[in-house]
């Protein structure tokens, strides 16, 4: 028989900085499943090795991280049996094939940033390059985006960023309706930098992160 293996239970029952982060994370490259056998599972994947041993760290987790391959390169997963995980991510939201069923949850305010964070982590990315190449002089621009299988999810997300200061902002739905797309730049780039790091915290893609303060650097 497999050997149990220790990870904290009560992780995702108060909110934490680090609590907020790994829902967030979950939310874009995580999944929950419940087999016909009655067992519970949560899994998260990335491509980034030391983030995942991070998260695993903060959540007590004894479990293997294992490497998956395939066409688009390599991923690491960590799987964890919980049956409690499982009601209590549901409660916060999460379910079985989430991509088209998510909703933002109800977030306490001093750790929304820790879950955008998160989530962009996941699902999103950041680009610098110049705009306008056929005027007299380009413009140096960042922007950000997220992206998501739920239109509706990115909906809810946009306007929770417009109550934080955000002002413009463009939300995009395949033609094939297979994934959605929200857009920010320049200022409200900057903003989201503000919302996502503005506290001390550890869990982060620092290879994202360096992408807005090497720009800022530019601009200064």
């Amino acid at each position: 028989m497999p050997v149990p293996k220790s990870y904290n239970k009560d992780f995702f029952k108060v909110w934490t900085p680090d609590m907020a982060y790994v829902l967030g994370f979950l939310y874009a490259d995580g999944n929950i499943v419940q087999t016909k056998r009655g067992n519970y599972y949560i899994a998260i994947y990335t491509a980034d090795q030391p983030l995942l041993s991070a998260m695993k760290k903060c959540m007590k987790s004894e479990h293997k991280i294992a490497l998956r391959t395939s066409l688009s390169g390599c991923v690491y997963r960590v799987q964890i049996g919980s049956k409690e995980w499982f009601m209590d991510l549901s409660r916060l939201g999460l379910f079985p094939n989430k991509s088209k069923r998510m909703q933002l949850p109800r977030i306490p305010k001093k750790y929304f940033g820790d879950f955008v964070r998160g989530y962009f982590d996941g699902d999103g990315n950041v680009w610098v390059g110049l705009v306008h190449k056929n005027r007299k002089s380009a413009l140096m621009a960042i922007q950000v985006a997220f992206t998501s299988g739920s239109y509706e999810y990115l909906q809810s997300l946009h306007n929770a960023l417009r109550g934080r200061g955000i002002q413009g902002g463009s939300l995009y739905l395949s033609k094939k309706g297979n994934y959605a797309r929200l857009a920010l730049s320049i200022k409200d780039a900057l903003k989201i930098y503000g919302i996502m790091y503005n506290t001390p915290h550890k869990l982060y893609l620092r290879r994202k992160k360096i992408v807005f303060e090497q720009f800022m650097e530019q601009r200064s």
